[in-house]
Formats: C-alpha cells, structure tokens, sequence
C-alpha cells in the first residue's frame, strides 16, 4: 500500500532550506516556547512535539548535519508534491542510494546530461539519414536514366554500359567522402551550436 509522505525537519520547523541560521534560531525558540506552554498546561502532545521541534533544529543548525540530512532527504521524498508514493520506488531509490551513494539531485544531473546526449545523438541520425535518402534517391535517378539510355541507344550500347560502370563508382566514391566531410565536419560544427545554445 502506498504511503503519504512524511514530514521533514523542514515542515516540523516551518522553514526552508534557503533559511538563515539567525531565522531558524528565532524559528525554533518561538515554537518551542509556545509548546513548552502548552506542555506546562498538561497537553500530553506537546512533549513529543518539543523532542521533533528539538531533533529538527539539532539536525538544520549544523551545517555537516544539514548537508548529511539533505542528501538522504533527496531519496526519502521523491515527490515533493504531497502526493502518495509507491512503496516499490522507495525501495528501489534506497537501494540505488546505498550502493552508489548518490543524491537525488546528482542522479536527475545525471539523467538531463543522458537526455540531452541522447537527443544530440538522434538529431545526428537524423540528419545523416536525409543525407543518405538523398544520396540514394540520385544513384536510383542515375540507373534509371542508364536504363533508358540503354533500351533508346542500342549503337552505342556498349560505350554506355563502360561509362556508367565509371560514373557508377566515382558517384558512390564521391558520395561516401561527402558523408565524411558533412558527418565529421559540417555535423560537427552544427552540434557544438546547438550544444552552446543549449548551455
């Protein structure tokens, strides 16, 4: 069964993670005198509300504390929306967490920078692909036009074949150099324009 999510020492506080260490001071004496009120006038809720209160501040008001608890903040709250979670998402970013020892934040660079390559990557297949239909769509016009040569020109039938065998191999020679040049170079150029764009 999915579980809600459960309330950081950020929420027990009231403050963000941008919150000075004056303001979470000033924060945490104001709830815990109004609590330490409430514990003195019997309210039985108030004392493991002063232990929280006083875990969450012990925990933000150190800054190796802070960055510790931020990094496993990162897995222990995937949503940050409020919403249920699925408790197999849990157990898998727990298990990713302790065997790589990332954070959330580092595992989300690393996806946008997988995302952003693979895109760049089909942006190249792409344009090498028209490249190619291009390439094919000439060498296909060239033998039809050899054909048509050959069944109009039966004097010259010979010579024709001799020429379009050369014409044949230097337009695929010319061809496989052009994909080079425009892979390797014209390609090139455009990807770190759209690279700098990008950043």
């Amino acid at each position: 069964m999915a579980r809600t999510k459960r309330e950081t020492f950020y929420g027990i506080l009231g403050v963000t993670k941008e919150t000075s260490k004056e303001n979470l001071d000033l924060i945490y004496s104001r709830e815990l005198e109004f609590w330490q009120k409430l514990d003195e006038a019997g309210i039985p809720e108030a004392k493991d509300k002063i232990i929280e209160l006083t875990r969450a501040y012990i925990t933000l008001s150190d800054p190796e504390k802070k960055q510790e608890y931020d990094k496993q903040l990162d897995f222990e709250f995937v949503l940050l929306d409020g919403k249920t979670k699925d408790p197999d998402m849990e157990l898998a970013y727990d298990v990713y967490r302790l065997s790589h020892q990332k954070s959330y934040q580092e595992i989300l660079r690393e996806f946008t920078k997988f995302r952003e390559e693979m895109g760049d990557t089909l942006w190249i297949l792409k344009k090498t692909t028209i490249y190619m239909v291009f390439n094919l769509l000439a060498y296909s016009g060239f033998v039809l036009f050899h054909s048509f040569l050959i069944e109009t020109e039966e004097k010259g039938k010979v010579w024709t074949d001799h020429t379009s065998n050369w014409i044949s191999g230097i337009f695929l020679l010319l061809s496989a150099i052009g994909y080079l040049i425009f892979r390797f170079r014209f390609l090139k150029k455009e990807l770190e324009k759209r690279k700098e764009k990008r950043n």
